[in-house]
């Protein structure tokens, strides 16, 4: 929604603009403009005015590994307490999702905006109630070993130390709350001098442990930072039981999150150089357990 509207063809755009076209929700409210927004590795994201207001057009794959409709649920949640757009509408026959749009927005900035905003927010959205699935991490691993494919004996030993470390994770008493999975710099806005979170496809039942590795590695922060997100967030759930999982899990939490990258880019067409930047992080944070 912040992010730079990407180059797109005019093919495109009407593309796009016949498909709005063809939903009820903007039978009243004729399109005046479309634009593209940065696109995903597996879905597009579109700006979307009419007289009415503006809105985010997301289109899915035609083949989605994902359940939209608890996608759906998450968001509703997130935005219910105001960390998140509304959603407005889900269409699985046109593998749509239509969101409002945040005016006025930018990326989150970490230095600019302060790590306590994100932690905040994150913090929150782990204690929202919304019927998930629970991630089963083995069975995640081999779903994605499946569709990926190893190039050579080293990707293939790094496999297995991987499904190792998923093992052994599966096993660790877990501080289940409901997780983002997919909190990079590209799903996080500031607008209205607050966080937006962006982008709940992956959204479940997960270890609390996975977020927070996800946001020590995507901001690449320090061993102090480290120390005073996991400080601040243990504050804000007011837990001492989830503060003691989330210092035990956090090491293999970091393997977990980047090994599910590294293999989710191996599966996808022309992502080379992301999968071979997740291979090492893994490689990385495997050698540090």
């Amino acid at each position: 929604m912040a992010q730079s509207l990407s180059k797109t063809t005019h093919d495109e755009i009407e593309r796009v603009t016949r498909l709005c076209q063809q939903l009820e929700f903007f039978a009243v409210k004729p399109i005046v403009s479309v634009k593209a927004l940065s696109h995903g590795a597996s879905n597009q994201s579109y700006w979307v005015k009419t007289m009415q207001g503006e809105y985010v057009l997301r289109c899915y794959p035609e083949q989605p590994i994902v359940c939209h409709q608890q996608e759906l649920r998450c968001q509703h949640a997130a935005a219910a307490k105001g960390l998140a757009p509304a959603p407005l509408c889900l269409n699985n026959h046109y593998q749509v999702m239509l969101s409002e749009y945040i005016a006025g927005s930018e990326p989150f900035n970490i230095q600019k905006h302060g790590i306590e905003a994100l932690i905040s927010a994150i913090a929150i959205f782990h204690k929202l109630h919304v019927q998930t699935k629970r991630l089963d991490y083995q069975r995640y691993v081999s779903q994605l070993a499946k569709a990926a494919s190893f190039n050579n004996d080293a990707e293939k030993s790094l496999f297995v130390a991987f499904e190792q470390a998923a093992e052994a994770f599966s096993e660790k008493a877990s501080d289940n709350v409901l997780c983002h999975l997919d909190l990079h710099q590209g799903n996080l806005l500031w607008a209205n001098n607050q966080l937006w979170l962006l982008d709940f496809e992956y959204a479940q039942q997960g270890d609390s442990s996975l977020d927070i590795a996800a946001i020590i590695i995507h901001f690449e922060l320090d061993t102090k930072a480290q120390n005073s997100l996991i400080k601040h967030y243990s504050a804000c759930r007011k837990s001492d039981e989830a503060a003691k999982i989330l210092a035990n899990n956090l090491p293999l939490a970091k393997v977990l999150y980047c090994g599910f990258c590294w293999l989710w880019y191996l599966s996808m067409e022309n992502c080379q150089q992301q999968a071979l930047h997740w291979q090492h992080e893994t490689a990385a944070y495997l050698a540090k357990l």
